[in-house]
């Protein structure tokens, strides 16, 4: 409990350290798979976000193609990448988080 009391400040400060660089990840594509969980419709085009933990941002962008694939999403179009402040503390491994999909339809 104490390593996650103030996290922020001990990451910020180095007082907590990780190999894990963090990112939040954006794809641009269409939900192949109907998903109710995520309120998402066969067809349908769509952008997938999510917060990840990684190495680098190569590893960033095959998990949440990866992590997409699973839940019935193709990365079909563009995929942004950015470097943010985290959300949640590193852990022992890479993982994801915040994981949403926002879907729109598309201008011919």
């Amino acid at each position: 409990m104490d390593l996650l009391k103030n996290w922020k400040l001990k990451l910020r400060y180095g007082k907590l350290k990780t190999a894990f660089r963090h990112f939040t990840v954006i794809a641009d594509g269409e939900v192949i798979t109907s998903n109710s969980d995520f309120r998402t419709t066969a067809g349908s085009a769509a952008f997938f976000t999510i917060q990840v933990w990684a190495t680098d941002d190569d590893q960033a962008v095959d998990m949440i193609v990866t992590i997409g694939r699973d839940l019935g999403f193709s990365a079909s179009g563009r995929i942004y990448i950015y470097s943010t402040e985290p959300q949640q503390p590193p852990t022992e491994a890479p993982h994801a988080y915040g994981l949403n999909f926002h879907q729109y339809l598309r201008g011919d």
